[in-house]
């Protein structure tokens, strides 16, 4: 039995308190500047634009709610929300969703003591990321390294000449791929009526599902704080080479610093008239998504209670990615769990001593 380990809790913990002050080393960035390299990626602005003025918001919380889970259960329990509802796979699956649910509300206590610590770090943090973020999406979006020589004028160039035309991109991956359908894909659901009918039952065998679960009953504004947090240090670390648990952080962060033009990024602009190209086709995009799954009837889905599918898939993201998981008893710790079960504690763990690695984290798609 595996639960959330208050022992690897509080080591993590302590590794995030000794993080340095980095804020005040990254300039100011334009968001419109952010905006538009992410643009360059493809169609994700304009399905998110779409999800949130154009389809009913019910369907979409529900859908990205239920998306959420299963790729959470596929990388932690090695199966998909569909097979996992399923009437042979159900009672295992609600056994080892229960333990998880039980040990963070038995063991997160010191998140909530930390609560100011972690936004904190996110405060400080945000211009950092936006940086990462940005040098990211250029990567993807024009092949430009903003270390290398000349990176600054080749960026402006293509900021200026491709702004219609990833508009237009926008527009055509919208069409063809709705902001519905792609989440129905996610499921393993085509987007058409035979589709629609086995996402309706999936929706309300998760409802049943998550209806016999314990309730969360832990600090979850704490937990969110904690893997945003988390996933803003993977998204420097993949963006920069720069690990802000190590003891050289702030040193390793300002040799990383230097090798960009900051000074430039700062001033970067992006003119208006691609501004508003973009948030012209942006609109279209929503509508033409809306009418892509106007047909389908996906009334149950809408209507299924998986508020805490949401949750859930945090919680198992977190658990995973942070390696906050061990079984009972495992670290050496008096553990709640451990004891409600009767499980002895056994010795220590000595990983426990080191900083948590970030390695397993992966890396923020923006």
């Amino acid at each position: 039995m595996s639960c959330f380990c208050s022992a690897q809790l509080g080591s993590l913990l302590g590794s995030l308190s000794l993080i340095p002050p980095v804020g005040a080393l990254v300039p100011p960035i334009s968001m419109s500047v952010i905006a538009a390299a992410s643009g360059s990626m493809g169609a994700n602005a304009s399905m998110s634009l779409a999800a949130s003025t154009s389809v009913n918001a019910s369907l979409m919380a529900n859908l990205s709610a239920m998306a959420a889970l299963s790729a959470a259960m596929q990388a932690t329990l090695g199966m998909k929300l569909s097979a996992a509802v399923s009437a042979s796979a159900v009672a295992s699956t609600q056994a080892s969703l229960a333990g998880a649910i039980t040990g963070v509300n038995a063991n997160a206590g010191p998140l909530s003591l930390n609560t100011d610590l972690l936004r904190q770090l996110l405060a400080d943090l945000l211009g950092l990321v936006n940086l990462a973020g940005l040098m990211m999406a250029i990567r993807v979006g024009y092949n430009i390294d903003l270390r290398a020589s000349g990176a600054m004028p080749a960026l402006q160039a293509c900021l200026a000449a491709s702004a219609n035309a990833n508009a237009n991109a926008s527009l055509n991956a919208s069409v063809q791929l709705s902001t519905v359908a792609s989440l129905m894909s996610a499921l393993g659901f085509a987007a058409n009526a035979q589709g629609a009918a086995s996402l309706n039952a999936t929706a309300s065998a998760t409802a049943g599902m998550m209806a016999g679960l314990p309730k969360l009953s832990a600090n979850f504004s704490a937990l969110s704080l904690l893997a945003a947090l988390l996933a803003m240090l993977a998204a420097i670390r993949q963006a920069l080479g720069v690990n802000l648990l190590a003891a050289t952080a702030k040193a390793d962060l300002r040799v990383a610093l230097s090798m960009l033009p900051l000074s430039a990024l700062a001033q970067l602009s992006v003119p208006l008239a691609a501004n508003a190209t973009a948030a012209a086709a942006l609109a279209a995009s929503a509508s033409a998504s809306a009418n892509a799954t106007a047909g389908l009837n996906l009334a149950a889905t809408a209507n299924a209670n998986v508020a805490a599918a949401g949750q859930l898939a945090l919680l198992m993201q977190l658990m995973a990615s942070a390696n906050l998981s061990l079984p009972a008893g495992s670290c050496g710790q008096l553990c709640p769990m451990a004891l409600m079960k009767g499980v002895p504690a056994m010795p220590a763990l000595p990983q426990l001593a080191a900083a948590p690695s970030l390695s397993s984290l992966g890396g923020l798609k923006f």
